[in-house]
């Protein structure tokens, strides 16, 4: 009975959420990314949600119902199709992993449609964009139209 949702949090509470999930043996991603700040001389590190007031839990009705209730959540929004966030989902934990994400990107509809056949990308889908004369491809997770961008060597690519 459990299932995918994405949530939809208040302002800074991603890693709050993620805590209380966790605290409450509720399976939750949080996808973070390293951000570095400069004051002066002094350099700060620190890790923020790649995606900005979301977070994905796996949850039984029930457990919905609590999460609806918390004060962290501003909603819940129901994943018509698990499968596919799931497969989106660990396209962005594997290129978070290998520290190759370049950028968080508007959600993207057009453009031309890529499955990537090498390299640490492989079986990647998504669409290219140029920047810079770079080639990155985007992928984008539906269910909260945003996208995460990845460079690509244009060799790795073919027609998806």
């Amino acid at each position: 009975g459990r299932a995918w949702s994405v949530i939809h949090t208040r302002p800074r509470c991603e890693k709050k959420l993620a805590d209380f999930c966790a605290r409450g043996h509720m399976p939750v991603y949080l996808p973070l990314h390293k951000k570095i700040h400069h004051y002066g001389a002094r350099e700060r590190t620190f890790w923020s949600p790649l995606f900005p007031g979301y977070a994905f839990c796996v949850a039984t009705p029930a457990e919905q119902s609590v999460l609806r209730q918390n004060r962290y959540v501003a909603n819940l929004l129901e994943v018509v199709d698990q499968e596919k966030l799931v497969d989106q989902l660990r396209q962005i934990r594997q290129a978070l992993a290998a520290g190759d994400v370049v950028e968080v990107m508007p959600y993207l509809e057009a453009g031309k449609r890529v499955r990537v056949v090498g390299g640490a990308f492989k079986g990647f889908e998504g669409f290219v964009v140029r920047v810079k004369g770079r080639t990155r491809v985007v992928i984008n997770v539906d269910m909260i139209r945003q996208s995460v961008a990845v460079e690509v060597d244009t060799a790795y690519l073919s027609p998806g």
